[in-house]
């Protein structure tokens, strides 16, 4: 759950910092006051989009910060925080920076991530449910991602088996179409293969061939400079007055003498080792120097074969090992074309068989997703019932599409609200309250499948009002038994049941606008309740608050 919250120059907020606690936090205030500018605070956080325009006028950059606690038992953000490297901890900071220049910061644990990073983490600690979400509601694409929530494991693992076979169905049908091109075009690639394939071959290019090639021609270029310092070495080794004369000069005068001295003996050893290896040095450089030689032909040769690498490189790739490698590719390409009637019959033998799996597969997940669906139906129906919405009734109604990775089937919430009347589509029979009570009617049944910690509800209430409000209240309430829950509220009966109670309200300070938000206490929770009421802030109107307070207390005891 939220444990806290920090918002720093966000649209006239300066700076808020408030904490909130377990069960049902209520947030009211007036119109205008900035309840949507907290709630947008929040969106940040859960890896909304960074409008510019959110931070605060006169500043260069906005920041919000939330405090988790994270629940250990909690498998899928324990396998995200994984996937990431983020390590798991019992309270995680996630934090985000806006910039006037655009550029965003973000970090979870101290640690910089991405916004998809920090999206995908936080999704698993807070859901909001607003107008946004009521819109999505209306689109039968979340119809069919809210079957499969409710869903069971089976639903789940077929979904996975049809991604995997439907990937598998696609390539094989985009070979197959591939090698399904008219003769044209097929004449023209097996010409185009052949060109390539022969202007390779006839190079017949071997690895490392182009280092062996400069190598020489260097040698070549420099072959006056290398004879004469190598004739001018092999002349300071063996001329007269050599290394090697007067190196013999020495071991023979070390020689005369020892006889006398061990020592002598020892020094006359090392310099005759010294002498031999001269000596064969010497030959090493007379072999070398022998072997240098200009050949205006020869050169001319190794000029013409490094053209010839060059162009080639130019064409196929940017060495001889990449030019080999596309000359394999090719010739597996011109022999897949060349026997592409043979190749075609065994893809269409091969995709018939892959259809025949897809369609195994997504008919399975049809059949499960409708069991789901009807059982879905029936616990709406009955949450509705708790709502004031007797007699309503909810299905679920299938129709195929084109295979996909998510199956064959495309769903419609189809509802009658009224006794006698003929089911429709969610989106031609509700009214904003109605609408209102079946979002909440669904996130009740699917808050109890999912492990996520805070619900956060934006003026949910929209669109109903007396008793109505009092069983939206109420169902809300049971919800914040078994998870924190944050909403966002105009209306008397649902601040009444809150555990804790902000005010969010403009000020004027210094000549700006700000906004602020503190928890209220003792009887400024009646005063609240009373204006929400309508009331006038009277000693009646606070008394009316304190009866709600009082009512609304029994009866949660009543339902939790």
């Amino acid at each position: 759950m939220i444990l806290e919250l920090y918002i720093k120059n966000i649209a006239i907020i300066g700076e808020l910092r408030v904490r909130f606690g377990d069960g049902f936090n209520v947030l009211s205030g007036e119109t205008g006051a900035g309840k949507s500018i907290i709630v947008d605070s929040m969106n940040l956080i859960l890896g909304s989009r960074g409008d510019r325009e959110l931070i605060k006028f006169g500043e260069q950059s906005a920041y919000v910060e939330a405090q988790f606690s994270c629940d250990p038992n909690h498998k899928e953000l324990l396998e995200a925080m994984s996937e990431y490297g983020i390590e798991p901890e019992e309270e995680l900071i996630i934090s985000r920076e806006l910039s006037a220049s655009g550029k965003n910061v973000c970090r979870i644990g101290g640690r910089l991530v991405s916004l998809s990073v920090l999206r995908e983490i936080a999704s698993h600690l807070v859901n909001i449910y607003g107008q946004n979400q009521q819109q999505q509601l209306m689109d039968d694409k979340s119809h069919l991602a809210l079957i499969d929530a409710f869903a069971d494991k089976e639903v789940a693992q077929l979904r996975e088996q049809v991604a995997a076979a439907f990937a598998q169905y696609a390539q094989t049908r985009a070979k197959l179409s591939s090698l399904q091109k008219d003769a044209a075009e097929k004449a023209r690639m097996l010409d185009l293969l052949k060109y390539q394939i022969d202007e390779i071959e006839r190079a017949s290019l071997k690895a490392g061939e182009e280092e062996e090639l400069l190598a020489e021609k260097t040698k070549m270029l420099h072959a006056e400079k290398i004879a004469q310092n190598l004739n001018e070495a092999k002349d300071a080794l063996n001329g007269t007055d050599s290394a090697v004369s007067q190196l013999y000069a020495a071991i023979h005068a070390l020689q005369a003498i020892a006889s006398l001295d061990e020592r002598y003996e020892k020094l006359a050893g090392g310099l005759n080792d010294a002498y031999y290896a001269i000596e064969e040095a010497s030959y090493d450089i007379g072999a070398l120097a022998e072997d240098v030689f200009f050949d205006e032909g020869r050169l001319a040769v190794l000029e013409e074969r490094l053209a010839l690498i060059s162009s080639l490189k130019r064409k196929y790739g940017g060495s001889i090992e990449e030019i080999l490698a596309f000359l394999e590719n090719a010739q597996q390409d011109y022999e897949e074309l060349e026997h592409s009637e043979i190749r075609m019959a065994e893809l269409e033998k091969q995709l018939e068989k892959e259809e025949g799996t897809l369609a195994l597969l997504s008919d399975r997940l049809t059949a499960q997703r409708k069991a789901s669906g009807e059982k879905l139906a029936a616990q709406i129906v009955r949450e509705l019932s708790d709502l004031g919405m007797n007699g309503a009734q909810i299905a679920c109604e299938f129709r195929k599409r084109d295979y996909s990775a998510n199956g064959c089937d495309e769903v419609s919430l189809m509802v009658s609200l009224n006794p006698g009347q003929p089911l429709r589509h969610l989106s031609k029979v509700a009214s904003g309250g109605e609408v209102s009570r079946i979002m909440l009617a669904i996130k009740s049944i699917v808050a109890r499948r999912e492990a996520i910690g805070t619900m956060i509800f934006d003026e949910i209430d929209t669109g109903i009002s007396g008793r109505m409000a009092q069983m939206v209240a109420q169902k809300i309430a049971k919800i914040s038994a078994a998870r924190q829950v944050i909403c966002v509220t105009h209306l008397a009966q649902l601040a009444a049941m809150g555990d804790r109670n902000f005010f969010i309200e403009k000020v004027q300070k210094d000549g700006q606008t700000y906004t602020t938000l503190r928890q209220l206490q003792g009887d400024e929770i009646a005063e609240e309740i009373a204006r929400l009421s309508g009331g006038i802030h009277s000693e009646a109107a606070i008394a009316h608050g304190r009866e709600l307070l009082a009512n609304a207390k029994k009866i949660k005891k009543q339902i939790l």
